[in-house]
Parts: C-alpha cells; sequence; structure tokens
C-alpha cells in the first residue's frame, strides 16, 4: 500500500500510508519467495495440463470405445437382417411353426433350418454369434437352435421385444436363466414369420455371451498394450448396467464378469447427463480419472478408468524436490516476518486488546490513533466501530427488554385466563386483558353455533361490544369477512390496511379500523370460534404481536374446551344425583299412591319445578288418576 492516501469525509482525519515502504524495506530477502512461488504454480499449471489433456484423451477413447460396440452390435444385426429374408429358412421356419414337433415334415424342416443357422452364425470363417435360435414369440419357446440345450426350453425376456415385421433390436440381458444364467449377454432379435395381424409368430434370436461377450471387452480396452508376451495394464475399460452392475474382463480372463451391487459413481452422474468425466476412488482403492459414455436405449454405459497415478507419473518426480523447495522458503518466511512483526506491529497489540475488550463487551475502551499510517486508519476505524457497536447493542437490548416484556404479558393473559372456571367469566377477562396489555382498540371472542353454519360473538369489549353482543351479533362461517374466512378455513388470517370503502371486510369492523387479525381457536382441527382484534393503526400487528396473539388464542383455545367439558360434567353429576335421590326415595315396599307422591316430590326437590305431574293408565282401559305436587 505503498503511499496510500486516505481523503477524509467531514468530521474525519486523514491518514498517509507510509507502512508499505516500511515492509518493503525490511522483508527485502524476500524476494525469492516468487521464485519459489512461481516454481510451485508451475508445477501446479503443468499438473492441470496433463489432467485436461488425459481428460481429453479418455473421452475420445470411450467415444472410440462406443464407436467399437456400435459397429459391432451393428454387424450382428445386418447379418441376422439378412438371415431374416432367407427364403429356406422362411420356408422351413413355417413348416416348424405349424406342423406337430413329433412329424417327419417337422424333422425335415428343423434340419433343413437348422442348417441355415449354422450358416448365418459365421462370415468368412469369423463366428458372429454364440447361438442363433428360432423361437416361438407367444410363449418363448425355443424350436430349432444351434445350442442343444436351448431346444425346448421358453425364455420370457423375448415378451418385451418388438412386435413388428420390419423391427430389429438389440438388447443387454442379465440373469435370464435360459440366455444368460451368469451374467450378460447381448440378444437380437428380428420376427422371421408375421400373422395377417401384423404380430410376430416366430421369432429369429441371436445371442452373444461368455467369451464372445469377452472378446469384445477385449477389443475396448484401448490402455491395455502388448509387449512382447506380456500384456501391460494400465486401466481398465468395463460396462455399468442400471441399476447396479458391473461387467469387466479380469486380467487373462476370457469372459467377462458380472458383479451385482456395486455402487459406482457414473450410475449417479449418467441420470443427469449421458457423456462426461469423474474422479472418484475405485473399488480397488486407486485414485482415477474417468470418462463414461450412456446408451439410454439399452440403460448400458461404458467406462473407462486410468489411475491418476498414470496420469501424473512423471511430474510426481518433482515432488521431493518441490516439497524441499516450499519448506526452506517457508522457514525462510516465518523467520522474516517474525521479526518484521517485533519490529514494526507492535502497535497491532493495542488494536488486539481493543477486538478482546469488544468481545467481553466493554464498550468504552480506545486505542491511540495519533499515527498516520495504515494502522492509524485502522485504530481510527475500530474505535468508530466501537461506537457504532456500542450503539447496536443498547438497542438490540431494549428490543430483547420489549419481546421479553410482551412475552412476560401474553404469560400473564394466558395465566388469567386458564385461573378463571366459568366460560363467560373466562371470555370476559381475556378480552379484557388482551386489550388492556396489548394496548389494541377492540377484542372480541366468537364461538361457533352447535350447527356449525354461524359464528356468534360471545364477548367484546367496550360498550360497542356489549351492545353486539346483547343482540346476539353473529357471522356466516366461510362468508367474505375475516372472521367468516377464519372460521371457514381454520387458518389466522391478517389485514394490515383496510381502507374505509372496503364493504367486504369492514362488515365485522368497527368504526375506524385500519388492521385486524383474527386467529382461529381449535382443538385437534376442531374449529370452536375465533378471536378478533382490531387496531385503529395501520400495519399495528408485529410478527412477535402474531406470535404472541397465536399462542394465546391455542390457550384459550384449550381453556374454553375444559370450561365446556366441565358444564357437561357438571350436568351430567346432576342428572346422576337426581336419578339416585328418586331411586332412593321409591325404595321399599310401597303402594302405588305412595310412589308416585314420593316420586313428584323428589323430581320437583331436584329440577326446582313448581309443579310436578304425574299421570298413568292401566292395561284393562280405565280412567288414569293424575297426581300432582306444587310448591304449595
Amino acid at each position: 500500500m505503498e503511499g496510500l492516501v486516505i481523503h477524509p469525509q467531514e468530521g474525519e482525519r486523514e491518514f498517509r500510508g507510509r507502512l508499505g515502504r516500511r515492509f518493503a524495506l525490511i522483508l527485502l530477502p524476500l524476494t525469492i519467495i516468487p521464485l519459489i512461488a512461481m516454481g510451485i504454480g508451475a508445477y501446479l499449471r503443468s499438473r492441470t495440463l496433463l489432467e485436461t489433456q488425459a481428460t481429453s484423451q479418455m473421452v475420445s477413447a470411450v467415444q472410440s470405445q462406443l464407436s467399437v460396440l456400435e459397429d459391432w452390435t451393428a454387424e450382428r444385426e445386418q447379418r441376422l437382417q439378412l438371415g431374416a429374408q432367407r427364403a429356406p429358412l422362411q420356408e422351413s421356419g413355417q413348416i416348424i411353426f405349424d406342423a406337430s414337433p413329433a412329424s417327419a415334415r417337422f424333422n425335415t424342416a428343423a434340419e433343413q433350418a437348422l442348417s441355415e443357422l449354422t450358416d448365418l452364425r459365421t462370415r468368412q470363417g469369423q463366428l458372429l454369434f454364440s447361438s442363433l435360435s428360432l423361437v416361438r414369440y407367444d410363449n418363448g419357446r425355443v424350436l430349432v437352435s444351434t445350442d442343444p440345450g436351448f431346444i425346448g426350453q421358453s425364455t420370457s425376456v423375448l415378451a418385451r421385444f418388438p412386435n413388428t415385421f420390419n423391427t430389429l433390436i438389440t438388447e443387454p440381458v442379465f440373469g435370464d436363466e435360459l440366455l444368460s444364467p451368469d451374467g450378460l449377454a447381448l440378444v437380437h432379435s428380428i420376427p422371421l414369420l408375421t400373422a395377417a395381424d401384423g404380430q410376430p409368430e416366430l421369432l429369429l434370436v441371436g445371442l452373444n455371451s461368455g467369451t464372445r461377450l469377452g472378446v469384445l471387452l477385449e477389443q475396448m480396452q484401448i490402455f491395455w498394450e502388448q509387449r512382447g508376451v506380456y500384456r501391460v495394464e494400465r486401466g481398465r475399460t468395463f460396462v455399468l448396467l442400471a441399476p447396479d452392475i458391473v461387467i469387466q474382463l479380469d486380467r487373462y480372463a476370457t469372459a467377462p464378469e458380472a458383479m451385482t451391487g456395486e455402487i459406482n459413481p457414473i450410475f449417479g452422474l449418467a441420470a443427469s447427463s449421458p457423456s462426461g468425466t469423474a474422479e472418484y476412488t475405485n473399488a480397488a482403492g486407486d485414485l482415477v480419472l474417468a470418462a463414461y459414455e450412456w446408451i439410454s436405449r439399452w440403460d448400458m454405459g461404458i467406462v473407462a478408468e486410468l489411475p491418476q497415478a498414470d496420469i501424473f507419473a512423471e511430474i510426481n518426480s518433482l515432488a521431493p524436490f518441490s516439497f524441499a523447495l516450499v519448506a526452506a522458503s517457508s522457514i525462510l518466511t516465518v523467520a522474516v516476518v517474525a521479526f518484521a512483526a517485533n519490529r514494526l506491529l507492535r502497535p497491532l497489540g493495542n488494536l488486539t486488546e481493543l477486538a478482546q475488550r469488544l468481545s467481553h463487551g466493554d464498550w468504552s475502551f480506545r486505542v491511540p490513533d495519533n499515527r498516520d499510517d495504515e494502522l492509524g486508519a485502522l485504530a481510527f476505524s475500530l474505535n468508530s466501530m466501537a461506537g457504532d457497536l456500542s450503539d447496536m447493542y443498547r438497542s438490540l437490548e431494549e428490543r430483547v427488554e420489549e419481546r421479553t416484556k410482551q412475552v412476560r404479558t401474553a404469560a400473564e393473559v394466558a395465566r388469567a385466563v386458564i385461573s378463571t372456571a366459568s366460560l363467560d367469566d373466562l371470555m370476559q377477562r381475556a378480552v379484557e386483558l388482551i386489550r388492556q396489555q396489548f394496548e389494541y382498540d377492540f377484542v372480541s371472542i366468537f364461538l361457533l353455533e352447535d350447527e356449525g353454519d354461524f359464528a356468534v360473538m360471545r364477548e367484546a369489549t367496550g360498550e360497542t361490544g356489549s351492545a353486539l353482543k346483547a343482540e346476539g351479533y353473529l357471522v356466516p362461517v366461510g362468508s367474505a369477512s375475516v372472521i367468516g374466512w377464519v372460521t371457514g378455513n381454520n387458518q389466522p388470517r391478517l389485514v394490515s390496511d383496510i381502507q374505509p370503502d372496503d364493504t367486504q371486510l369492514r362488515r365485522d369492523l368497527m368504526k375506524g379500523t385500519r388492521s385486524e387479525f383474527a386467529i382461529p381457536l381449535q382443538t385437534s382441527g376442531r374449529v370452536l370460534g375465533a378471536l378478533d382484534v382490531q387496531s385503529m393503526r395501520s400495519d399495528a400487528f408485529r410478527q412477535q404481536d402474531v406470535e404472541a396473539l397465536q399462542t394465546l388464542a391455542d390457550q384459550l383455545s384449550a381453556a374454553i374446551l375444559n370450561a365446556r367439558l366441565a358444564q357437561v360434567s357438571a350436568v351430567a353429576a346432576e342428572r346422576a344425583r337426581l336419578v339416585s335421590e328418586v331411586t332412593t326415595e321409591l325404595s321399599g315396599p310401597l303402594e302405588i299412591d305412595e310412589v308416585l307422591e314420593r316420586a313428584a316430590r323428589a323430581i320437583q326437590r331436584g329440577l326446582g319445578s313448581p309443579e310436578v305431574m304425574i299421570k298413568f293408565n292401566t292395561d284393562e282401559g280405565l280412567p288414569y288418576t293424575p297426581l300432582t305436587e306444587s310448591e304449595n
């Protein structure tokens, strides 16, 4: 920061930076450090270039491997398609499909078809298929095959193959009991015979598995080099089959090996991109660079791996020298910086003390800021920051105190509400405490009637609230008003700025109300009513107010439910007492007139009715005699 000048604003001091020049003079011996940094940078740059080059080569390599697989597949598909067009094979296939398997006609046609399949299996001395078969489409039964073990067997894999005459398909099959019991097989299929409706009747199926796939995988191993009688394996190419199957050719093996339950990062990468590269640690514990190409139509991918140790083998030989150079430079840097710190940076101790005191809440401490360099500018800035933090801390304390007071007030209101047994007294006390403690203009409680179609005002503050309560003011549940919406949807609703001409919302409001907050009173999803709070000010409800009122509404809901349950229990107890009293009066042998007289008196005492009349008639239709008890 040589020659730094900080121009002051109004009320600030001007600082001229000289600390950079002092450091330059003292740390002159460290000119060697940039050379070390250049060496490290060159090493890292070379490593990056090697990695980029290797990545490009591997992407090109895996694309060439994909071309090998596609050319290999196309050659066999073409051979299979030409075979399906051979007239002798079609004729013998038709006979095999129509004739009885035990007939001589069937056997003759089967021999002719087998001869055609054997000829079709090879081309110019090259074996193209592990086996060729004629298979019924309807049940997957093998009628003729170059592999005798397949004849008479059935497979369900072919049921998902194409059903049109001109369709040729190649599918990877894994773990099929007939076609690939021990691993992966590539199955090529084309309809040989079709019915009048276009449905296949007989399929020509070519199978490649075992050593045939081993030859293919060995052709795809581009990292293997043959040096005389030895083979050098620097990397490997393998096949992934979703969701968790790895097909690989082991060292000097002739057939591929299949492993299930393998977790390879390429499975996850292929879901988002059909091709790309990745770095990971493989199952052998080697850090590798991999490139892949995912074949979506087969749900299969080709992966080429190359150990990073082989990629960076040459440049890694420079690591010991680079490490020694960095270590020596570090020791020199530590020594010089320590000397410079003791010599020039002692004023930083005061700044450290300031930071420590600020962390312990001492906002009054300040450091000398009479220097005119960068340290002086830093001291001045820290002193200013300490003042700002002090003001902010006091502001936060005030906000916390306000929040604490609000929570304490909500707890006091809730405690007063819960301690009241009578439902009417409970609601009256609740609305008055909420209005007084939270300083709102109007508070009311609505409860749903038994049918649940209307919310009736049960308690409210002020003269207006008393008048509305006396006239039985009610709001339809689900209406456009705030109370109707809240009781209909069982959700709180806050309206921060209600205009005087808003007819929908003003129906439930006091004159002059500008903001309203209503919370449903509910327990276990059942709506009991609503708590409604109104204010003459816009935006009167802050987030902390909303949270406190929500908590209070939950407690009030529980208190209302408990009060209702208490009332129901009291009625039930009174009825039980009356039944017990009447039963006691009627106990013992009594005449009918005495029984009726005692029953009437007991019911009169229990119900408090001025007059009780009991009437009865006999089975013989005789006139009945009324028995009446009155208070007189």
